[in-house]
């Protein structure tokens, strides 16, 4: 016996606009394949500013999808000069490949991103990134500095980081649950609303149903399952990469985060969220004071770890009026 979920119980589309990205593809030298949504106004041929380009990083389990409301606000109000935005679906995230290497370190997704720029031929652009995503970003702008414009961080303001002592029981444990992983069995949702139900319940993480729902349509794939009385329930179960789900075998030190942090020279804001993740406001004051060679700004809104999809406009609002107030300075001359 089996049953078919019902239609209303795919996963939801964006509805169009006339800001609608294109879907991007590229293939990495190791093989990964990275999938993402790329924004732009002003036309094809259209010559973006170093400062108007951003390559958009998203969240733990997160997809691209996680700028589809941002980006839109963000090209009108930087507007009318033409702005593109590619927003990244990371390795083992959304539509994009999952590591053969089994590593997803951090340090790996800022070679990806490199990758994707290169083929992109920007030489500078700016980067924006929402948690881990933000963390991602600073390691990039430290890494690369003389390439990148402006560093965007949503809810984030670096790594996180691990006191060096605690690294063998943190692999011991990641060892544990790796071997643990391979007999178990992947989630399962019979429905997009017990998915987004699911993805509103992380804690710290979650985010409002109804925009989770706006990840789905990349975190998302067709499953089933097969019940105790032998009926096969058709469902979804998540894209993403159940590596991801188990602890990390390895983490950054502060010291590291520092050494990154504060090679860091093109102008910085954090936008941090009330009622966002904690540990935040422990760790912002002390790097704020590693960036000592940019202009840094730390802007408060109200609101969740996801508020830029919760509050877009809010956001969106504290991104645009800082940066067309970095075009006073130099970054108006890129």
């Amino acid at each position: 016996m089996s049953t078919t979920a019902s239609e209303t119980n795919t996963p939801p589309a964006i509805a169009d606009s006339e800001y609608t990205p294109k879907e991007r593809s590229f293939l990495l030298r190791n093989g990964t394949v990275l999938k993402a949504k790329h924004w732009k106004t002003g036309g094809e041929d259209a010559k973006t500013r170093d400062c108007r380009r951003f390559l958009a990083v998203h969240g733990f389990l997160d997809n691209a999808s996680s700028f589809d409301l941002l980006a839109p606000l963000l090209l009108k109000q930087l507007g009318p000069e033409p702005v593109e935005i590619v927003a990244l679906d990371l390795a083992g995230h959304g539509l994009s490949s999952h590591r053969t290497t089994e590593d997803y370190a951090l340090w790996r997704y800022v070679e990806d991103a490199d990758q994707v720029v290169e083929q992109l031929g920007w030489h500078r652009h700016a980067i924006i990134g929402h948690s881990m995503g933000g963390a991602i970003s600073t390691l990039y702008a430290g890494l690369y500095e003389s390439r990148l414009t402006l560093c965007i961080m949503l809810d984030n303001f670096g790594p996180l980081t691990r006191n060096v002592e605690d690294q063998p029981q943190f692999l011991l444990e990641h060892i544990k649950e790796k071997k643990a992983l391979v007999n178990k069995r992947l989630a399962f949702h019979p429905t997009i609303e017990s998915a987004c139900k699911a993805r509103s319940q992380g804690g710290a993480y979650g985010i409002q149903p109804d925009f989770a729902r706006v990840l789905m349509p990349r975190g998302l794939k067709p499953a089933h399952r097969t019940m105790d009385d032998g009926t096969v329930v058709q469902g979804w179960t998540w894209t993403t990469d159940p590596l991801l789900t188990i602890r990390s075998a390895q983490s950054l030190s502060e010291g590291y985060a520092k050494a990154f942090m504060s090679r860091i020279c093109c102008p910085v804001l954090g936008v941090l969220a009330e009622g966002g993740f904690s540990k935040l406001t422990e760790v912002v004051n002390e790097r704020l004071e590693w960036i000592q060679n940019a202009k840094t700004t730390v802007k408060g809104v109200q609101g969740n770890h996801s508020v830029h999809m919760e509050n877009a406009p809010l956001v969106a609002e504290n991104i645009s009026s800082w940066i067309l107030e970095q075009d006073i300075g130099e970054v108006a001359r890129l």
